[in-house]
């Protein structure tokens, strides 16, 4: 029969146990920012959709191509960035 060094198992076992436990810390903070990154896209989009919708009902109204406020855009872009 084989002997069993258990100091050695167990300091085997306990830096795998470290590496797996780093490994699940890394995926969570990825799984964590592509969520972020996903709710602020979907942000966008919905507010994009709600502008074309909105710019196809004044562009029967008016003939303006400016319809977006300096406030408006500087929000989107630092959205935008949010998400790179």
């Amino acid at each position: 029969m084989t002997e069993i060094n258990v100091s050695t198992d167990l300091e085997q076992i306990n830096t795998q146990l470290e590496q797996l436990v780093t490994q699940l810390n890394t995926l969570n903070t990825q799984r964590e920012q592509l969520t972020q990154q996903i709710h602020n896209l979907n942000g966008i989009a919905m507010y994009l959709r709600g502008k074309q919708e909105g710019d196809s009902q004044e562009e029967t109204s008016e003939t303006s191509t400016n319809n977006v406020s300096h406030d408006e855009m500087s929000g989107l872009a630092e959205i935008i960035n949010d998400t790179n």
